[in-house]
């Protein structure tokens, strides 16, 4: 039976986690196989120390990039849940099932994390496997230390979306509101007294301010993960996510 609740949740999924896939994957691409293009347009010669490769890349990938994972892929794969089944007019049959809604929610949670993980993963395979195509090298360990960053923020902000999609019905109100928060979030981290605090989850995600670079200005660099940070942001994924069980099973369908 659970392995039916993943197929189930695949199906729900699939098509939201298909087209970001390609939205990414299709970015990724068009920023390495083009990338001579793109720095000249910017009026920066590819053959200058002005912007390296590398640097080209975090701005690019780790910077633009983030946008796509952050406000397209993650708010609507959070879409999900009984509310949303219930204006389906779904619900009914789904819990007729011989689970319990622990269960259809653990299943929707397991499947939706490993998609937010798998397009995590898209630019640090993309990027290095490509870079070679057009003769550059970008180290597969530096695009990893940028997954991982993806994968922890990513969560905090899937699990905020399925808690609204879980107390808002409607087909994209939850969405919306889910992006409207992420604005006002990225508002109110740049007010001056909570700048030293860095809470805007795109700067973490980016080490925004935490980056170095060698002697030449060539080879981009970083510390450890920060794993402190990156610790407190998934309790606080795990307490949203524990959240919506308690409220899922409050609702009557």
């Amino acid at each position: 039976m659970q392995i039916m609740l993943w197929y189930k949740a695949w199906h729900e999924t699939r098509t939201r986690f298909l087209i970001s896939g390609i939205a990414l994957a299709t970015f990724c691409l068009t920023a390495v196989l083009f990338q001579k293009q793109i720095r000249a347009s910017g009026g920066v010669s590819s053959e200058t120390h002005g912007e390296a490769y590398t640097e080209y890349i975090y701005h690019w990938i780790y910077g633009t990039g983030k946008g796509i994972f952050v406000l397209i892929a993650l708010p609507f794969l959070g879409a999900g849940g009984l509310l949303r089944e219930k204006v389906r007019r779904t619900a009914g049959f789904t819990l007729t099932l011989p689970v319990t809604r622990s269960n259809l929610v653990s299943a929707y949670l397991g499947m939706a994390l490993t998609e937010v993980a798998m397009l995590s993963l898209l630019p640090s395979l993309i990027v290095p496997s490509m870079s070679r195509v057009v003769h550059q090298s970008y180290p597969f360990s530096q695009a990893f230390h940028f997954s991982v960053l993806w994968f922890v923020c990513g969560g905090v902000v899937f699990s905020v979306a399925f808690l609204l999609s879980s107390v808002l019905s409607g087909e994209y109100t939850a969405p919306v509101a889910c992006i409207i928060l992420l604005f006002l979030h990225g508002l109110l981290s740049t007010w001056r007294p909570l700048i030293p605090y860095r809470l805007n989850l795109m700067w973490t995600m980016s080490e925004f301010r935490n980056m170095n670079w060698d002697s030449q200005h060539i080879v981009l660099t970083s510390g450890p993960l920060p794993w402190l940070r990156l610790m407190i942001l998934a309790t606080m994924s795990i307490a949203v996510l524990v959240l919506v069980f308690r409220i899922t099973h409050k609702q009557d369908f």
